[in-house]
């Protein structure tokens, strides 16, 4: 077994080994969702590679016991799911040769991405859509960025019940007379 004590330690090598591979999930990770917001693309395979990086170092950072919070990584990892969608829809139609529509630029996904998982993490999706609209003052995306955070944050409300229902049924006597006997 590994003491208490160690594991900030461990998790914090661990966390700059994957930093050393790959410096774009480092601290907030702001750096590369600018790179998105400028309306830079990015390959999907890198995108989907950072988005399994700032996974696993966020699981190890909060795992360990280091300090970091969940809001930045949120926006991070809500981001990259947007910029890998808009990619794989892009690559759908370019395929296809035929779009019965405009796709918006690769922008307005990462902030749709980055609105509906801040939401889910924070069950609070007018809050989310707001911080996000406040990074581009853009309009256009408001709507969207509303929607998704709504699902958001409907999917998070669905997601904790069953976890929470599924570890009640797995412990019910520590719950006493809050279980459900049914």
């Amino acid at each position: 077994a590994i003491p208490k004590y160690a594991n900030p330690a461990i998790g914090g090598l661990l966390c700059g080994l994957i930093g050393l591979v790959f410096p774009q999930v480092l601290f907030f990770g702001y750096e590369t969702l600018n790179t998105l917001l400028a309306r830079t693309t990015m390959p999907t395979d890198m995108i989907v590679v950072l988005l399994a990086a700032k996974t696993i170092a966020t699981a190890i950072s909060a795992g360990s016991g280091l300090v970091g919070g969940t809001f930045a990584p949120s926006l991070f990892l809500g981001g990259m799911t947007g910029a890998a969608f808009h990619n794989v829809v892009e690559s759908m139609f370019i395929a296809s040769h035929e779009s019965p529509f405009e796709l918006a630029d690769i922008q307005a996904y990462a902030l749709v991405g980055s609105a509906g998982v801040l939401s889910a993490l924070f069950r609070a999706p007018l809050t989310a859509s707001l911080l996000i609209f406040e990074l581009t003052r853009d309009y256009d995306v408001m709507l969207p960025l509303l929607a998704s955070a709504g699902v958001g944050s409907v999917v998070g409300d669905i997601v904790e019940k069953a976890f929470e229902e599924e570890r009640r049924d797995r412990d019910a006597v520590s719950w006493g007379d809050l279980a459900d006997d049914e």
